[in-house]
């Protein structure tokens, strides 16, 4: 058994949206080479950011899936929602830190319920002129009464692109009781990847300061780490209200990279590096449960880069103290992205379990509530249980909620990314590469996915299963995996352009 772990630390909003990406590769089945565990953490100070919330109900529902999914004796290494994707309170190093830990996804600070200034001066002592002019000279406070400005800012609803506040607020992460935990949880062959947008507050200003605590732990030097930089891929309406600026993105952007190239070349083992053209125009939204945007296509392009460094085999870094950087390309510059544009490494890695899981998406929410009147959906109790039994309710909430919306918002994003035609039936269901149903005379001689293919199918296949796994939760999870394997060999393969 692997003993490797994978801390993955998403940072603000386009970290918190990665790590949602990265949850749906692994419900897909997304293979992860000599790892153990993959700890996601999310670290937000936008206590009510609805990004971050959405993404945290992913999380915690792939979790409750997975471990009701797979017996605990079970070696998990193949099939949906494999990847063991759990918490940091899951982890108990020797010296036990982890009383009073909560079991949750996402690291908390403290004290953030005030504005810049009280979190600076909490007791009101920095009292004076002298004081306050060093404080303006240094910080924002053109407008006494505009709570935009830097020092009236309420930390609780994000920096708002202001990573020279944020520096100051992640410098006192490593007061908190879960970061003391996650220096002691992490051993010497775990591996460490960050995520971050570099064009915000957050982001920009976290990466570095988390990079600089952890690697002030003797014992955390060796690791190896990587980090994925998120460069501009949208803009945000023109708001005067608002603090956020979305034209002052490219030169946040440019001081951002200039100071990681002085201040931490040689520090990240592998830097993956992403942007587009920012087509998209989103609400300007400062924050809390407004913030709420569309699943983009680069978000899935930066989760299959943890994937990349988790499955890097150790031989295929760099030496000490050298930064390895890499880029993502597609087969083509369009605007709608397929398949098809992907090549084969993440049509393999990626794309053909996405194809897997939307083909079980569409039977378990599709055509098993229509089959009531066979064998095995009366063997399986799924009358009584799809409605009532937490499991399905989970797997339900999964398909419907989480991946399905996770598509369809991507399928009207800008880049629109389509793999799949979700409103059609299981022949239709990959774009460009229909399944041939054929039929002479008006008899059909190749069927497709029909759905006495899947009466059928479904029926051996419980038939099959019930003699080894007895559970009958287990064992439909198993049957969901089994049946989307059938209607993938209808497929053949995925599309191609050549």
């Amino acid at each position: 058994m692997p003993t490797r772990n994978t801390f993955v630390f998403g940072i603000g909003g386009t970290g918190a949206r990665i790590v949602r990406s990265l949850t749906m590769l692994l419900a897909a089945g997304t293979k992860l080479n000599d790892t153990n565990k993959i700890i996601p953490i999310i670290i937000d100070v936008d206590a009510d950011n609805a990004d971050t919330s959405r993404a945290l109900a992913a999380l915690k529902t792939y979790k409750y899936i997975r471990s009701h999914g797979y017996s605990n004796t079970e070696e998990i290494r193949d099939g949906f929602f494999n990847a063991n994707l759990n918490t940091l309170s899951s982890i108990t190093p020797e010296n036990d830190y982890s009383e009073g830990l909560d079991d949750s996804f996402q690291l908390q600070f403290e004290n953030l319920e005030k504005s810049f200034i009280e979190y600076l001066d909490p007791r009101g002592e920095l009292v004076g002129d002298i004081n306050m002019d060093l404080l303006e000279a240094l910080y924002d406070n053109s407008s006494h009464d505009d709570p935009n400005t830097e020092l009236n800012l309420k930390l609780n609803q994000g920096f708002k692109g202001n990573p020279n506040i944020g520096s100051v607020v992640f410098n006192n992460l490593s007061n908190t009781k879960e970061f003391k935990f996650v220096l002691k949880s992490i051993g010497e062959n775990d591996r460490i990847f960050i995520v971050s947008s570099i064009f915000g507050g957050t982001g920009s200003s976290g990466f570095p300061q988390l990079v600089k605590l952890l690697q002030q732990e003797e014992k955390l030097r060796g690791n190896k780490y990587g980090a994925l930089t998120v460069m501009p891929y949208f803009n945000v309406t023109d708001d005067s209200k608002s603090a956020i600026n979305s034209d002052m993105f490219n030169s946040k952007t440019e001081a951002a990279l200039s100071y990681y190239l002085k201040y931490l070349n040689g520090k990240i083992n592998c830097f993956y590096q992403l942007w587009d053209r920012p087509l998209k125009q989103y609400e300007n939204k400062q924050g809390g449960i407004e913030q709420k945007n569309s699943a983009h296509l680069i978000e899935l392009i930066g989760a299959t880069a943890i994937i990349d460094f988790v499955n890097k085999p150790d031989g295929n870094f760099a030496s000490k103290g050298q930064t390895q950087y890499f880029d993502f390309g597609i087969k083509k510059e369009d605007q709608v992205i397929d398949i098809r544009h992907f090549y084969p490494n993440t049509a393999i890695t990626v794309m053909e379990p996405l194809t897997l899981l939307t083909y079980a998406m569409k039977v378990y929410l599709e055509t098993i509530p229509d089959m009531r009147n066979e064998a095995f959906y009366k063997e399986l109790d799924l009358g009584d249980k799809i409605p009532n039994n937490a499991f399905y309710q989970n797997l339900t909430a999964f398909f419907s909620v989480h991946y399905k919306n996770w598509l369809v918002e991507m399928s009207g994003n800008e880049r629109t990314f389509q793999p799949f035609n979700l409103t059609q039936d299981l022949n239709a269901l990959v774009r460009e590469k229909p399944i041939e149903v054929k039929k002479v005379l008006g008899i059909v001689t190749k069927p497709g996915i029909s759905e006495a293919f899947l009466k059928t199918e479904l029926g051996k296949l419980e038939d099959e299963l019930k003699k080894s796994i007895p559970d009958q939760d287990k064992r439909f999870f198993k049957l969901l995996n089994r049946i989307s394997m059938e209607c993938y060999k209808k497929l053949e393969a995925l599309p191609s352009m050549i």
